[in-house]
C-alpha cells in the first residue's frame, strides 16, 4: 500500500493512493458501513495515530480490499493526485534516528574512517517538511547540501529485537532528504544543529508498507538538482541493512510507533565535490527511491 498524509480545501486527512487517486481512509471506512474504534475513539485521522492503533494497517488493507471489490455504484469517488495537497507522511515524527557514515562511497568522499557501526544522531520533528514545500536558506549558513536517503518507518513498538524478526516491527517506507548546514556541521563538531533547522527534513512523498519492498535491500536512488544528477546509488550498498539497523537500535531505546530513521546517504553529496556545490535560492531539489517515488522540494 502507498499510504499518503495529505489536505483538501485546507482539511487534513489520510488516504491510500491507487490506480484512480487517493482514496481516503476514514471517508471509506465510514461509506462502508464499518464502525472502527480505537480506545473509544473514532477512526484515525492521522498517519501517527494509525500507526500507533496495532490493528491500523491491517483494517486499512480490509477497507481497500472491499474498495476493491465493489462495484463502480459502491465504491467511494477518490480525489486526483493533483487535487491534493501532499504533506509529509508523518508530519511530526516522535524520534527521527539518523545513520552517518552507512555507505563505504560516503565514508571515503568524506575522506573518514570506517566506523564499527554508523554514527547515530537525531534530527528535530519540528524540521519536517512535506512534498513540494520549501527548503528556507537561513541566515546563519552558507553551505546548505542535500542527501537522499531511505526512511523507515516504525510500525510497532520494538526493543530489543533480534535481526530475524526486525521488520516485523517496520510499517514501510519513505524518501527522506537529510538537509544539512555543512558549515554548522563542522563548527559544532557534532550534527544535530546543522541538521535540525527549520525545513531541514523534507519527507515523502508516501509510505510504502514493508509487505511491497521487504527490506528494501536493492533500489536504486538518486539525487537531482535542477535537473542535474548529483546521487546515483542503492540501497544496496548500505553496509547495515534495515534489519541490521532496526536491531542494533532497539537494543539502545525503544523504537514507538511514527518513529522515522533515516538510514544514511551514499557519495554525491555537494560538499565533497570539486568544487564544493551548495543550494540556493531558486534551486530544484529532487529525490527518488525506487518503488517509493519521487520527493521535489524548491529552495528559497
Amino acid at each position: 500500500m502507498r499510504l499518503v498524509t495529505y489536505s483538501r480545501m485546507g482539511v487534513p486527512s489520510i488516504g491510500v493512493e491507487i490506480e484512480s487517486g487517493i482514496l481516503d481512509i476514514p471517508d471509506a471506512a465510514s461509506h462502508f458501513g464499518r464502525k472502527y474504534h480505537v480506545g473509544g475513539h473514532s477512526f484515525p485521522d492521522s498517519m501517527l495515530d494509525l500507526l500507533k492503533w496495532s490493528s491500523g494497517l491491517e483494517v486499512v488493507g480490509q477497507i481497500l480490499e472491499r474498495h476493491e471489490q465493489s462495484s463502480d455504484t459502491e465504491r467511494i469517488l477518490t480525489h486526483p493526485v493533483e487535487s491534493v495537497k501532499l504533506q509529509a507522511p508523518i508530519p511530526r515524527p516522535g524520534k527521527i534516528v539518523c545513520l552517518g557514515k552507512n555507505y563505504l562511497d560516503h565514508i571515503q568522499e568524506m575522506g573518514s574512517k570506517v566506523p564499527e557501526f554508523p554514527s547515530v544522531f537525531s534530527k528535530f520533528p519540528s524540521s519536517v517538511i512535506g512534498p513540494g514545500d520549501t527548503i528556507p536558506i537561513p541566515k546563519i549558513s552558507k553551505s546548505i547540501d542535500w542527501e537522499v536517503e531511505l526512511g523507515v518507518v516504525m510500525g510497532k513498538t520494538c526493543k530489543e529485537v533480534g535481526e530475524k524478526d526486525a521488520l516485523d516491527f517496520v510499517a514501510g517506507y519513505t524518501v527522506l532528504n537529510d538537509v544539512t548546514a555543512r558549515d554548522i556541521q563542522k563548527d559544532d563538531g557534532q550534527w544535530v544543529r546543522g541538521k535540525s533547522l527549520d525545513g531541514f527534513c523534507p519527507m515523502g512523498p508516501c509510505i510504502v508498507t514493508s509487505d511491497e519492498l521487504g527490506d528494501a535491500g536493492s533500489l536504486k536512488m538518486t539525487t537531482k538538482v535542477n535537473g542535474v544528477l548529483m546521487q546515483n546509488s542503492s540501497t544496496s550498498k548500505m553496509m547495515y541493512g534495515v534489519r541490521k539497523i532496526v536491531s542494533r537500535l532497539s537494543k539502545s531505546f525503544t523504537l514507538e510507533p511514527g518513529d522515522v530513521i533515516a538510514t544514511g546517504t551514499p557519495s554525491g553529496v555537494g560538499f565533497a565535490r570539486h568544487p564544493p556545490i551548495f543550494l540556493k535560492k531558486g534551486d530544484i531539489v529532487e529525490l527518488t527511491i525506487e518503488g517509493i517515488g519521487t520527493l521535489t522540494n524548491p529552495v528559497g
